[in-house]
């Protein structure tokens, strides 16, 4: 007799229910109690989880910030600088067309 594959896959769930409820360490009532306290545990561990995401995304948001600022900074160094070369040149272009100009 040929036995289908899910009566066999049944027939062997079955006998693992049955074997784990035999050799537990503990009463089906101790394992309530258990899976209880764990089951209400989980929405403290989610509000800590959250909690100490918000902490890093602040973190890194006050790194960005300073980040940011520093870059401003530096930008606004290099721009002014450019500023003051390009109006050094223009007044050396001027000084060398006016002396050509002159000649």
């Amino acid at each position: 007799m040929k036995m289908s594959l899910k009566k066999g896959l049944f027939l062997g769930l079955l006998i693992g229910v049955v074997a784990a409820l035999l050799y537990a360490p503990k009463t089906g009532k101790e394992l309530r109690e258990e899976l209880k306290g764990k089951v209400e545990a989980v929405p403290n561990k989610f509000f800590d989880f959250l909690e100490s995401l918000i902490d890093l995304t602040m973190s890194v948001l006050d790194f960005a910030k300073a980040a940011f600022k520093e870059q401003s900074y530096r930008f606004s160094r290099a721009f002014e600088s450019g500023v003051n070369a390009a109006k050094e040149k223009s007044d050396e272009l001027k000084k060398y067309a006016s002396e050509v100009s002159q000649n």
